[in-house]
């Protein structure tokens, strides 16, 4: 049995079929959206939604959605020429939360006269305590790095 694309078996079934069109649409369009606007809307925006020639754009605020509406008649062009039959672009407020890059934590090294501190301090803790297991944890990671 060869591998086929995903794609293949969404276009077998009629009803899957119609939807794997719709999501293809909706990702042209996005598409041609994120080549038109500026990144810093595209990271708070997308296209929701494209029903009879209608794009439906959501804004994570109230200043996104109003930003995006100053940009509504030069976008519907620019998406008219990209993913062929708009008539209309709609904003709608739906707050969502944009992809997040995490955040880089930097090593910073425990000095060997600490973790004797620390060492010599954890030995008046309780054996069963969660304060003593933490700072045993902090003194072994600490020899690691």
């Amino acid at each position: 049995m060869s591998a086929r694309p995903l794609h293949h078996h969404l276009d077998a079934q009629d009803a899957l079929a119609t939807l794997s069109a719709h999501v293809r649409l909706i990702a042209r369009v996005q598409r041609a959206y994120e080549k038109f606007l500026p990144p810093e809307l595209t990271q708070v925006s997308r296209v929701m939604n494209v029903k009879q020639g209608v794009v439906v754009v959501s804004a994570s605020s109230g200043a996104v959605a109003h930003r995006l509406k100053q940009l509504l008649p030069s976008a519907r062009i620019a998406l008219q020429e990209s993913a062929g039959e708009v008539t209309e672009v709609r904003v709608k407020v739906q707050a969502f939360d944009p992809p997040r890059v995490p955040a880089t934590v930097a090593a910073r090294p425990v000095s060997e006269q600490a973790r004797r501190g620390l060492q010599a301090g954890v030995s008046s803790l309780q054996a069963d305590s969660a304060l003593r297991q933490a700072i045993e944890h902090l003194i072994e990671r600490a020899k690691k790095g």
